[in-house]
């Protein structure tokens, strides 16, 4: 479709498209598929035309989509209800992961990543892709495109890829800076964390990615920069000789420098935090030296968790996004989250994600 053409599209003419679509993928069944369709129609108007489509003639697109379509295709109207986590859920998540869990893993190392994957998502409110594969088939890639605008049905996944060959597109140790900071007040240095999410959504159309700064914090349960350091030691990603939580904290800034940054080792730099647990050579099951954790994993992961904790609805990751907007704080932390929704368009910007607590007043 050539911008001359787009620029020529009357309202009749994007009626007559929703009623073809209609006809031709009839597994699209709910009017806010067609509405979210024709969004996507419209911003694909606008980057080619350079305008708006007419607002009167929108209206009388959605009165036809709200009418006449919904009365002759009899397109569902419902609204499925979409469970939240929030600050009180992630707590009660959390506690339960680390004091009452009595789950098998794999290996231990895939508790540590289940506790980080959690607090990464609830702070940065990222989709879970960023943090975990998602590969997609190519019947889920056309069904996600003409079928189905859930967020929680469950997608269909091509099972067999290469790691070698696939591009992974998750948060990798290039990602993620480790830092100490001076400490004003004398005393042990404080680690902060900077976590930059390159794959968000939308990132094609981005040049600078979003950067989410963490701090220590006097809540474990809430503290994402521990179990990072965990996993970098369980790697031996650190190119100083840093071997234990002990040799990362005797580590002093020295003046009259401010801070004091952390290096990944050359060769570990574009490797997966987050990593599947493989069987290996030798029959045992271990964590993936190269290969990223699948999104199913972390779904099965989080579903058996959120069983154990108690909750009546089943958890995906999904619902700790959805909890990711509202405003935090309590359990004697002062934890605030500056959880930044997709639509708030910051690019190339330093988010704070978490402050050292002090006592909420």
């Amino acid at each position: 479709m050539d911008k001359d053409h787009l620029q020529q599209s009357t309202k009749e003419d994007i009626m007559t498209f929703l009623e073809w679509m209609l006809d031709t993928h009839q597994r699209i069944r709910k009017r806010s598929t067609v509405h979210a369709y024709k969004r996507i129609l419209f911003q694909v108007y606008r980057k080619s035309a350079g305008v708006d489509f007419n607002k009167k003639a929108n209206e009388d697109i959605n009165d036809h989509i709200n009418g006449y379509l919904t009365i002759r295709y009899k397109l569902d109207t419902s609204v499925n209800e979409k469970p939240v986590m929030d600050v009180d859920d992630v707590y009660l998540v959390l506690h339960h992961h680390w004091v009452h869990d009595t789950s098998v893993f794999p290996d231990e190392r895939q508790r540590i990543q289940l506790a980080l994957l959690i607090q990464l998502q609830a702070y940065t409110a990222t989709h879970p892709r960023v943090l975990a594969y998602k590969k997609l088939s190519r019947k889920a890639i056309q069904d996600h495109y003409f079928s189905n605008d859930d967020e929680d049905t469950k997608p269909e996944y091509a099972e067999e890829w290469d790691p070698k060959e696939d591009d992974f597109k998750t948060i990798c140790y290039r990602d993620v800076k480790l830092i100490l900071l001076k400490n004003p007040s004398g005393g042990r240095d404080l680690p902060a964390m900077e976590v930059t999410l390159r794959y968000a959504k939308g990132w094609e159309r981005r040049e600078n990615p979003k950067t989410f700064i963490f701090y220590e914090v006097d809540s474990l349960l809430f503290d994402a920069i521990l179990p990072l350091l965990a996993l970098a030691l369980l790697d031996n990603a650190f190119e100083a000789e840093i071997r234990s939580v002990e040799n990362f904290y005797k580590v002093n800034v020295q003046a009259p420098r401010r801070s004091y940054d952390f290096y990944w080792k050359e060769d570990i730099k574009d490797t997966p935090i987050f990593r599947q647990a493989v069987v290996a050579s030798d029959g045992t099951i271990q964590t993936s030296p190269t290969e990223a954790l699948r999104y199913h994993t972390y779904l099965y992961y989080l579903q058996r968790l959120g069983l154990t904790t108690g909750f009546m609805q089943i958890l995906n990751p999904y619902c700790i996004r959805r909890g990711s907007g509202e405003a935090v704080e309590g359990y004697r932390i002062g934890l605030l989250f500056n959880w930044a929704a997709s639509a708030a368009g910051c690019t190339g910007q330093r988010i704070q994600g978490a402050t050292v607590g002090a006592a909420p007043k």
